[in-house]
């Protein structure tokens, strides 16, 4: 009897064994519906390579417009400056601040984060 169980157990495990090793490799496809909810950034290939869009430079006077919010990424204080540190800034009124993002300077109304003015 206990012969016969391991051969069972043998001959089954055999068969598991080589029914995976025979499995048809698992071929991943993406379709539109997943990609656009789970791969929200645009791939471009551009002189042979592939770029992503979400790391490209940002140009505040070309790519942003008064009246638009600020980015929330751009709205920490690594990005202010003081408005004496350079000449060309006006002193901000209340609830204003000047940030300095890619050499262009954003004047930002604190409370709601629009952008008032932009010098490039």
């Amino acid at each position: 009897m206990n012969k016969l169980v391991s051969a069972l157990v043998f001959t089954l495990g055999t068969a598991v064994t080589a029914s995976a090793i025979a499995a048809p490799a698992y071929e991943h496809r993406y379709d539109d519906r997943y990609h656009a909810e789970h791969h929200d950034h645009d791939w471009k290939k551009e002189d042979g390579r592939w770029n992503d869009n979400r790391y490209k430079r940002i140009n505040p006077s070309r790519d942003w417009r008064v009246g638009q919010t600020l980015p929330r990424g751009y709205d920490s204080s690594r990005y202010a400056v003081n408005y004496r540190d350079a000449k060309r800034l006006h002193k901000p009124a209340r609830n204003q601040q000047w940030y300095k993002i890619n050499g262009d300077y954003v004047l930002v109304n604190e409370r709601n984060n629009r952008i008032l003015h932009i010098i490039s």
